[in-house]
């Protein structure tokens, strides 16, 4: 590093390595020659360079810091904006500004929930918040509309493509066999290839199409162009097999993870119900004749008798008077030969067996009962009749003969 010297016989200074033998301006000897100690920070040094970078390096982090802090919310608003475009698309509502959005998706969409892969509600979770990378451990789901009025589920899917990620939200009807719409994008597909899926081209093949297989399983797929045999098969993109596959082992498998947490193709009307919630209502796929639902998820027929869980159901509109109040729809043995007031009154059955024999029909107070008490043998063994023939409290009002009790 080089040094500064000063010559007291010539008064210039000059640079060196090293105090010279004489000055090399005037030739003085080194008696008229000194260093010259420099005053403040060294520039020239490492130590301000290293000095100097650090502290630019703390103040761009700073400012970058800022700004991205600063625009994260239109940054995040934008994304939502994206998103919900994409699902708008799936209903075939395209080519909308910006500022149509957000009224468009809100008037659309009707509901939205998310469900484990078992098909339990997640509460409290909104489906618009779960991430892509999140999709197949999560299912969310969206009740919708279609561009023309038609009711529809939006199922969101993910798969991998040649270079990178795949995701795309179908469009199905609330039974799960058809397609209303679709859209799909990508992360990096080639372009002018498999970049096509994204256009509307591609996506509007799916429309109309069947979802299931004859087998009852989902057997929508997109095949290699020209190779389809039948209307569950979608062409691919001509030169990009590979993200054509991807596309197609998304949709197969991605609705049938749909259709398993959904407890099978039969969730219409609130979708985002629990599976033993239906057939609560008329719109349901499964209650055409308004038909209960088991707790298994399916649904029982009129005299609410599921196939494979005993416990029916607990609607107050099912025909299963006759019940366990600690499990209701729960017949006890005998039930169906009863009398007719037990099927009225469910304080008639004696825990489950023998329920109201002939011997002891109901007796509610002020109730009709199947057997007048007409003769004391056909007087109720818990207690004696009155003169009126309704059954009363023990001492008949002081008529001991009423009922043949002495």
């Amino acid at each position: 590093m080089a040094k500064k010297f000063l010559c007291s016989q010539c008064g210039q200074t000059f640079e060196a390595a090293s105090m010279p033998d004489k000055c090399p301006i005037c030739g003085a000897d080194t008696s008229h020659l000194s260093e010259v100690k420099s005053k403040g920070i060294n520039t020239n040094g490492n130590v301000y360079t290293i000095c100097y970078a650090a502290v630019m390096v703390v103040i761009v982090a700073f400012l970058l810091a800022f700004v991205s802090s600063a625009l994260k919310p239109a940054q995040d608003a934008n994304v939502a904006i994206d998103k919900k475009s994409q699902i708008l698309a799936s209903l075939n509502v395209r080519g909308l500004a910006k500022s149509e959005v957000e009224g468009k998706y809100n008037e659309l969409i009707q509901e939205t929930c998310v469900l484990t892969p078992d098909g339990q509600v997640v509460e409290g979770e909104d489906a618009f918040g779960v991430e892509t990378k999140e999709f197949g451990e999560k299912f969310p789901v969206y009740k919708a509309k279609t561009a023309d009025g038609a009711e529809a589920l939006v199922l969101p899917l993910k798969g991998r493509g040649l270079w990178g990620g795949l995701w795309g939200y179908v469009a199905v009807t609330p039974d799960l066999q058809k397609v209303l719409g679709a859209y799909f994008d990508h992360e990096s597909e080639t372009a002018g290839l498999g970049a096509l899926i994204k256009e509307a081209k591609f996506q509007e093949q799916f429309i109309g199409r069947p979802v299931m297989g004859p087998d009852g399983n989902v057997a929508l797929t997109v095949v290699k162009k020209g190779a389809s045999e039948g209307d569950t098969q979608v062409d691919g993109v001509t030169g990009a097999t590979l993200t054509s596959k991807g596309v197609g082992e998304m949709v197969l498998t991605g609705i049938q993870q749909y259709v398993n947490a959904l407890g099978g193709a039969k969730p219409a009307g609130d979708c985002c119900k629990k599976a033993e919630k239906c057939c609560d209502k008329p719109d349901c796929t499964c209650a055409e004749k308004k038909q209960c639902a088991c707790k298994d998820g399916s649904c029982g027929d009129e005299a609410c008798n599921c196939a494979s869980d005993a416990k029916c159901c607990a609607r107050e509109e099912c025909p299963c008077a006759c019940c366990d109040k600690a499990a209701p729809c729960e017949k006890a043995e005998g039930c169906a030969q009863l009398p007719e007031c037990c099927q009225k009154h469910e304080a008639c059955c004696d825990e489950k067996a023998d329920c109201c024999p002939q011997q002891k029909p109901c007796c509610k107070e002020g109730a009709e009962t199947a057997h007048k008490c007409k003769s004391g043998n056909d007087c109720c063994k818990s207690g004696v009749c009155d003169k009126s023939g309704s059954c009363g409290k023990p001492g008949c009002d002081g008529d001991k003969a009423c009922c043949g009790h002495k």
